[in-house]
């Protein structure tokens, strides 16, 4: 039966739903068997349209697998079919067809590649914790913390999908040791299950100061350089020259202070009424204090097996080098041209293709490492175009995408590694004299006024 919804209609159901091209689905009983992983709730009482279209080929058995589902259309909203949507679409359908490898692996190497992983952090942990080898822990805390955040995110969106035991056995793994995280990949407690994460709009709207919720919420970004539309706040020529030591130093030790807070809260929370989520209260306080005991991050594992002392400076330094190592990783994964004024509408994967980045490695050696943590940074435009494409075929799809941009005649940008240090020197040394506003000049740069 073709029956129209309103929104407000929607609301009022008591199943998950969501909306793809104006047709509503059902799909609640969908969710615990769904391939791709648990990522799926996000899309519950949202217009999924986009994802849908980027995580499924225009030749995916999804088409025939979703029609199940379906139960009728959005009132005041076009309802198409898929193969209509994928006309509209013509710069995205034409991605998809260049794409001559699957988006797995025909082995599964990504789940060999993340047990083996998980493995080695082990023996990590065993020698930097319980032995206290403070020179490897300086030299590899950083590698590990960005492993653990690429795993979670690999295992989020559905990378390991040979075997959903397995699978479930990884988040497991990742969501435990990146504990903090999971908010933003499934939403506050309170919202699990229902509605779009801030990954998700990071995925919509990358990199968009006004609609990417990565701008506004997520820490360790106040040096960043900025697009114009994202206010920077002018400093004094003094204040330029320690964003370094504050970004190694002064934030790393805040964001233990704010841990340390958000455990105290964890613990108040399990003491206090209501009784009635008194488990998933518990269940966040335990997953809390296992990340804060093993991540690289927090090691406080290591302050139970050395003197305190040395355990506390080896952590200050060892977020001090994880930040500054780190910090080109952040310029890419919020790549933002200054001065690009986008404000035409255009096809949704242009948009992925003007605000995204991969990030460039100097040597075969720093390559290798960026694969160890999952390629987090490296094909992050292969990542926003096809993001269901498991880790390890991004080596293969990046040559097409980069031949079909060229083609298209579509941006592909590309940032050395220690081209962000430089663009994050030059704002803040643009931007310190206080007072003065931004004009555009006639080369359409935006500058300070003399």
């Amino acid at each position: 039966m073709d029956r129209e919804f309103t929104k407000a209609e929607l609301y009022e159901e008591p199943f998950p739903w969501t909306i793809i091209c104006g047709q509503v689905y059902a799909i609640g009983d969908f969710l615990a068997s769904h391939p791709g992983g648990a990522l799926i709730r996000r899309a519950i009482g949202e217009d999924a349209t986009d994802m849908f279209l980027a995580h499924h080929g225009p030749k995916s058995r999804a088409k025939s697998v979703l029609a199940e589902f379906w139960i009728g259309r959005l009132k005041g909203q076009e309802a198409i079919d898929l193969d209509e949507a994928w006309r509209r679409r013509p710069l995205q359908l034409h991605f998809w067809r260049r794409l001559e490898v699957p988006l797995r692996a025909e082995t599964p190497s990504a789940e060999a590649m993340a047990l083996a992983m998980l493995s080695c952090f082990g023996v990590w942990c065993f020698l930097c914790y319980a032995l206290g080898c403070w020179r490897l822990n300086l030299c590899l805390a950083w590698f590990w913390q960005r492993h653990l955040d690429a795993g979670l995110h690999a295992v989020l969106h559905g990378d390991f999908r040979y075997d959903l035991r397995l699978q479930r056995g990884l988040f497991l793994c990742y969501s435990l040791l990146c504990h903090r995280a999971m908010e933003y990949y499934h939403g506050a407690r309170e919202l699990q299950g229902t509605g779009m994460s801030k990954h998700w709009w990071h995925h919509i709207y990358p990199n968009d100061p006004g609609r990417d919720p990565d701008w506004s919420t997520m820490t360790g970004l106040v040096w960043v350089r900025r697009h114009h539309t994202a206010q920077w706040h002018p400093c004094h020529r003094w204040q330029s020259w320690y964003w370094m030591p504050v970004s190694m130093f002064v934030e790393p030790l805040l964001e233990l202070i704010q841990v340390a807070c958000s455990l105290l809260e964890a613990v108040a929370s399990v003491l206090e009424p209501p009784n009635g989520a008194w488990c998933l209260r518990l269940q966040h306080l335990l997953g809390l204090c296992f990340e804060v005991l093993f991540n690289p991050g927090f090691q406080l594992a290591s302050f139970l097996a050395q003197p305190p002392l040395k355990a506390l400076g080896t952590l200050i330094l060892a977020k001090a080098v994880a930040r500054l190592l780190l910090y080109p990783f952040s310029e890419v994964q919020h790549y933002m041209p200054e001065h690009m004024c986008d404000t035409e509408e255009s096809e949704w994967v242009v948009g992925q293709l003007k605000r995204t980045a991969n990030l460039e490695f100097p040597n075969r050696l720093a390559w290798l490492l960026d694969f160890l943590m999952f390629h987090g940074d490296s094909h992050q435009i292969e990542h926003h175009l096809w993001p269901a494409m498991s880790f390890v075929q991004y080596h293969r799809a990046a040559p097409m995408a980069r031949a079909a941009c060229k083609d298209l005649g579509l941006p592909y940008h590309s940032v050395g590694y220690f081209e962000g240090y430089c663009k994050i020197y030059r704002q803040v040394q643009e931007h310190r004299h206080p007072g003065q506003p931004m004009s555009k000049a006639s080369t359409g740069h935006w500058t300070l006024d003399s």
